[in-house]
């Protein structure tokens, strides 16, 4: 005999057997509480599946199958009701006299179900407790069985909303890759044509230089603000890892030079790079320092006026460290500011002097991925007299990583 909703009831059943039927503490916890209230020596939370009993969690019975046939199990009649279930003895009940674990270890005489309800309705197991001889349990314990049961139900819930939101995360993310790619895509397409079109000798010095130069710009910031909502929503997935490589400092300098120079130039902004005594090629992330340097870079035009300088300089500090300096003479930031500078707080977003916009991301995404080099920043800044951000690597040269 089955519920007059089975088949809604199965359905809620499998969703929340999402990670298996592994036991786990907070069960076995539950269940030693329930054997503990009602002085029982036995305690299980069993789930009824189509044809099969699934034992979730079990105490106190070491000899019981964790998997039986439905139509052995005593909990396959308290999914009927949404009440108790109590045999006081087993062996003197014709439906369950016969059963293998009555008739022999660990000889089951007295059962007590309390049924485990969905937020629909829906019966999907039992909370029940056991014991070796026939009794009955107070109103007392009775009323706490049913309140434990329902927390197995809140745990069971919980465990199905963490599984969904991680799939649905998964699936954000993935969404978020493929339209990041589709937009990029034509962006550096346009990036690409317009510093080729600069280039020529035909658009120099004309006002159709400048368009281009407006039109790259454009493009630029667009690409800016779609990495950065990438980045942000990889990072806030915890979905980063670090994949240090031989990196050639010099193709990384020169790749954000030319990506940067348009926007430099619209603002007639020098933008100077200067490498000391660093070798070229260094072990680091090539993808996140590029995106390290190159919001640094971002945010120092974005807020320097006309006419003003961007320097940035390569070095190694006094205890053999890669040290990035970039600074400017622009704008400036409060105390204020800084204090909330690498916070994801839109309070600290402001506009660049030409109302250049931006996602207000990139400084978190900046303070990640120099923590994943396990490195750190500092900055200098004073309303009005510039801003300076100096970020330390420690470095691992190939040698050393090869012995490692």
């Amino acid at each position: 005999m089955n519920p007059k909703n089975e088949l809604l009831r199965i359905q809620s059943l499998r969703s929340y057997l999402i990670n298996g039927n592994e036991s786990s503490e907070e069960f076995d916890d539950l269940t030693a509480l329930a054997a503990s209230i009602c002085e029982a020596p036995m305690a299980n939370i069993n789930l009824i599946d189509k044809d099969e009993q699934w034992t979730k969690s079990v105490f106190g019975a070491s000899e019981i199958n964790m998997r039986m046939p439905r139509n052995e199990s005593v909990c396959q009649y308290t999914i009927h009701e949404n009440v108790l279930f109590e045999v006081p003895d087993l062996t003197n009940d014709d439906r369950f006299k016969n059963l293998p674990y009555v008739k022999n270890k660990p000889f089951i005489t007295y059962y007590l179900g309390a049924p485990l309800v969905d937020p629909s309705g829906n019966i999907i197991g039992a909370l029940c407790v056991l014991d070796h001889k026939p009794r009955k349990m107070s109103k007392k314990q009775k009323h706490q069985l049913q309140i434990l049961a329902r927390q197995v139900m809140a745990h069971f819930e919980l465990i199905k909303q963490n599984a969904e939101l991680y799939e649905l995360n998964k699936h954000k993310l993935n969404l978020m890759k493929i339209l990041s790619h589709d937009i990029r895509s034509p962006l550096s397409g346009i990036i690409g044509m317009s510093s080729l079109l600069m280039e020529s000798t035909e658009f120099k010095d004309s006002e159709t230089r400048q368009l281009l130069q407006l039109l790259s710009q454009s493009a630029h910031q667009m690409n800016v603000m779609v990495n950065d909502i990438l980045n942000y929503t990889i990072m806030d997935s915890k979905g980063f890892s670090l994949n240090l490589k031989e990196t050639d400092l010099h193709y990384i300098i020169e790749h954000v030079e030319k990506l940067y120079k348009p926007t430099a130039n619209l603002k007639k902004i020098n933008l100077d790079f200067q490498i000391k005594n660093v070798d070229r090629y260094l072990l680091l992330d090539p993808e996140k320092f590029e995106q390290i340097l190159g919001n640094l870079i971002s945010n120092a035009i974005k807020f320097t006026h006309e006419g003003g300088y961007v320097e940035t300089i390569f070095e190694l500090d006094e205890n053999g460290q890669l040290l990035l300096t970039v600074r400017d003479n622009g704008i400036g930031m409060s105390n204020e500011m800084l204090s909330g500078l690498f916070k994801m707080d839109s309070s600290y977003e402001r506009p660049g002097t030409t109302g250049e916009k931006s996602t207000g991301l990139g400084l978190s995404i900046i303070k990640h991925f120099t923590d994943l080099h396990n490195g750190t920043i500092s900055v200098n800044s004073k309303p009005g007299s510039g801003t300076e951000f100096m970020i330390r690597f420690p470095l691992t040269y190939k040698t050393e990583a090869n012995i490692l």
